[in-house]
């Protein structure tokens, strides 16, 4: 502990922030760069669409960019850091007053997770309010989407458009199982915003591009309310796309999230992408310690290895393998084919056991 507050550590600390900024800092210019030909290419066929809209949108979906990579920006950092170390024979001079490798190590892993935290309870809020700008922005200047759905406390909230009219419906909740809704009401404009009907129904289910009302009693602007047993209304709706309409984990800051599931679980909607997502940000604060522990254990050997260039480029893909394992995994969880807490901590415990035994085995073996 005396160790991670030391003038030592320090001075090591400094030179992984440098070499953490530089990464970062040429990172965000290639992912910049490439984010903004894609949406040149996607306004290709957009005319109103001006440059302003596109620099905006790029600098807004910076941040969920640096997110997915953080890992592998640690990784990069921790190697250039600890590489300097080594042919500077700093590291070898820090050795020989006694501190071991692993307290070397372990000061870089503390500032890691030090910046991990910064991330996921700081900035993490406003990386999810600037992604959620861009999902208003892309689906209104790109895809023009017209259906949309909202969680609250007093229920669910769908918008849907259709042709010369927006229905807007709200529930009370949903059974996923049998595609039912319950206490719904549908609230019917005109394209220009002006009220037409509204029609409560006790429960509704869909089904066949249709929603099947019961118990239905039907509100015009103009004269008294008008009962019916059952009524059938037209749409484009699956529950796959309501489910796909709803606000992605990422616009969703870390500290609302809970509070959010628990809106989705009331509600009936399925929480699972939402668990994971929230699984993956305390599991990423792991992975980035592994990436460490994976830089540490290729620099201290090329050293002592002709081939140190090859050690150093085989680190980085096997960082890129890593990352791909993960998505793997996490498309896996998504799909409900394993359990929520493998799908999040798997590939990080995997990462830290193979690491951590490889510098073992050339520290100790």
């Amino acid at each position: 502990m005396i160790y991670l507050f030391s003038t030592l550590n320090r001075y090591f600390c400094r030179i992984f922030l440098i070499w953490f900024a530089v990464t970062l800092f040429a990172i965000s210019v290639v992912i910049s760069l490439f984010e903004t030909l894609e949406l040149l290419r996607r306004a290709m066929g957009h005319p109103q669409i001006g440059f302003s809209h596109i620099a905006e949108i790029t600098l807004l979906k910076l941040p969920s960019h640096i997110q997915l990579l953080l890992p592998f920006i640690i990784l990069t950092a921790s190697i250039m850091t600890l590489w300097r170390l080594s042919q500077t024979q700093e590291l070898i001079a820090a050795r020989s007053i006694g501190l071991s490798i692993w307290k070397i190590i372990g000061g870089l892993i503390a500032l890691v997770i030090s910046i991990g935290c910064l991330y996921l309870f700081v900035l993490n809020p406003l990386g999810a309010a600037m992604s959620s700008r861009v999902a208003v922005l892309e689906s209104t200047v790109f895809n023009h989407s017209a259906n949309q759905l909202a969680v609250s406390e007093t229920g669910l909230w769908l918008r849907e458009g259709g042709d010369g009219y927006q229905s807007i419906l709200r529930a009370q909740n949903i059974d996923a199982d049998t595609l039912t809704f319950s206490d719904v009401s549908f609230y019917t404009f005109t394209q220009a915003g002006e009220y037409l009907k509204r029609v409560d129904a006790k429960s509704v289910t869909l089904e066949s591009g249709k929603w099947h009302l019961k118990n239905v009693t039907t509100w015009v602007s103009e004269g008294g309310p008008q009962t019916s047993d059952a009524e059938q209304i037209k749409t484009n709706l699956t529950l796959e796309k309501i489910q796909e309409s709803n606000a992605n984990p990422e616009t969703i800051s870390f500290w609302k999230l809970p509070g959010f599931i628990s809106l989705l679980e009331k509600s009936g909607l399925s929480t699972l992408r939402y668990h994971l997502y929230w699984h993956g940000q305390f599991a990423k604060l792991g992975m980035m310690a592994a990436m460490v522990l994976l830089g540490a254990s290729v620099c201290l050997r090329s050293t002592r290895n002709k081939h140190a260039s090859i050690l150093v480029g085989l680190c980085l893909v096997s960082g890129f393998l890593l990352h791909f394992l993960g998505d793997i995994v996490y498309a896996l969880g998504l799909g409900g084919k394993i359990p929520v807490l493998l799908a999040a901590w798997g590939p990080v415990l995997i990462t830290l056991m193979l690491s951590a035994s490889f510098l073992l085995h050339l520290e100790d073996g």
